[in-house]
């Protein structure tokens, strides 16, 4: 068997909730996972269930654990630690409530800034609406807080046939006043990667900032934050074989400039402590932490290389291994969905229509013989799910020209899905499409 394609039982065994008889397809709406991040989660709250910060033992332990996942998603998002990309890692209950954490605090450090000054001039957030209502919406909240909120739309680009934000209307919006750009690397419903280095390099050169939304790349790819040029990255822990939480990262530089919301006694130089209303989860905390030791397994099985335990020093090399086993199966997975779809009279597939390096296993399609909800609910009743509607990109849908209320139906892909899995899809779309 190719070393990137290991047995796909021995992949789906350390799964749990893959026993059941369901093929879940819905993996863009959130991972399932493996068995080590279950047991730490549980493990912490039966040995070291306390409040941080403490002199004794269990409470030194628990805010070790914290400090642990930070440097789990500092590595696989790529921050080197040291020069003008190094940056702290917070954590929420969703993407969502940390772009409303960031947003509001980038907006109070207007109103407090020196009249007169950059941060008092720069009275524009550019917007791209293609993206989650993550990162979306809480930015256009703040035209009640005296911004001008310039909202960056998708584009028919005829030569590729395809709808995407363009570059150069962002040169076009960009300027002297714009206070920041922000931007989905990956989109959710068309499942196509961005140019997110290039909407930084240009933000940046205007003086602005950037937030990437990296919620449907991180689960498929290794993100790196260094190359990427953001100030912040956010994306959600549940959806990268996570509990239900998100982080963000964001560079020291761009942090300074803001207080986060914590209570005031909290003095700012507590960095990440400063953003999390009520701290962090913890069990969640030790949940993100042990993705460290999935992937370092899922590496060395990659490679045929033994393996006891994850060595205790973070790198990135075995994310990188992990993540390269992750997409050749899924870019498999997709070839054979797509080319299904493809052969469909009257199916549209919403995105690229072939694989390639720049799609992603997020696959949206529409269909003249049934409705979103009509194919959701009949692949429901033969035991598949998958995804119907707007998937909280709804302006990209009407961008598009679509009906949002029915939206689109969605596959998405995860490497422990099969070509049995896909094989189940296909026949139970003939039976609809």
């Amino acid at each position: 068997m190719n070393a990137l394609f290991p047995n796909p039982t021995r992949i789906r065994d350390r799964f749990p909730a893959l026993s059941q008889s369901t093929a879940f397809l819905d993996n863009a709406g959130g991972s399932h996972l493996p068995d080590c991040v279950i047991e730490a989660m549980t493990r912490y709250m039966r040995t070291a269930f306390v409040q941080t910060g403490g002199d004794y033992r269990a409470s030194q332990e628990a805010t070790q654990n914290i400090a642990r996942a930070r440097g789990v998603v500092r590595t696989f998002l790529g921050d080197p630690g040291d020069g003008a990309s190094a940056g702290d890692v917070i954590f929420g209950s969703s993407s969502t409530v940390l772009c409303y954490a960031l947003a509001s605090a980038i907006a109070e450090a207007r109103q407090k800034a020196a009249p007169g000054s950059d941060l008092a001039r720069r009275d524009q957030i550019v917007v791209c609406t293609a993206g989650h209502e993550a990162n979306v919406g809480p930015w256009l909240k703040l035209a009640a807080r005296g911004f001008e909120i310039v909202p960056w739309q998708v584009e028919w680009d005829a030569r590729e046939r395809a709808w995407r934000p363009s570059l150069e209307t962002l040169r076009r919006l960009v300027g002297a006043r714009t206070r920041l750009v922000t931007f989905p690397q990956v989109s959710n419903i068309l499942g196509e990667v961005w140019d997110a280095a290039e909407v930084a390099r240009i933000a940046r050169e205007a003086g602005a900032r950037s937030v990437i939304d990296g919620v449907a790349y991180a689960p498929h790819r290794v993100p790196d934050v260094r190359a990427l040029g953001c100030d912040w990255y956010v994306y959600s822990t549940y959806k990268v074989f996570g509990p239900h939480m998100a982080a963000m990262f964001g560079r020291a530089d761009a942090f300074a400039e803001l207080v986060g919301p914590n209570h005031e006694f909290i003095d700012r130089s507590a960095g990440p402590s400063k953003w999390e209303l009520g701290g962090a989860n913890h069990e969640g905390c030790a949940g993100v932490s042990a993705l460290w030791e999935y992937v370092c397994w899922l590496a060395d099985l990659s490679r045929g290389r033994p393996y006891e335990r994850p060595p205790a020093e973070l790198s990135r090399g075995p994310f990188l291994e992990a993540f390269e086993v992750i997409r050749a199966v899924e870019e498999d997975l997709q070839e054979r969905t797509l080319a299904y779809l493809r052969g469909k009279a009257g199916v549209r597939i919403i995105g690229p229509d072939r694989p390639g390096e720049h799609r992603l296993c997020i696959i949206s399609f529409v269909s003249e013989r049934a409705s979103p909800e009509q194919i959701s609910r009949h692949l429901a009743s033969r035991d598949i799910g998958i995804r119907r509607g707007h998937a909280y990109s709804k302006r990209l849908i009407e961008a598009m020209g679509m009906d949002a209320a029915a939206g689109i139906a969605r596959v998405s892909f995860q490497h422990y899905n099969t070509h049995a899995e896909v094989d189940r899809l296909c026949a139970a779309l003939d039976e609809v499409l």
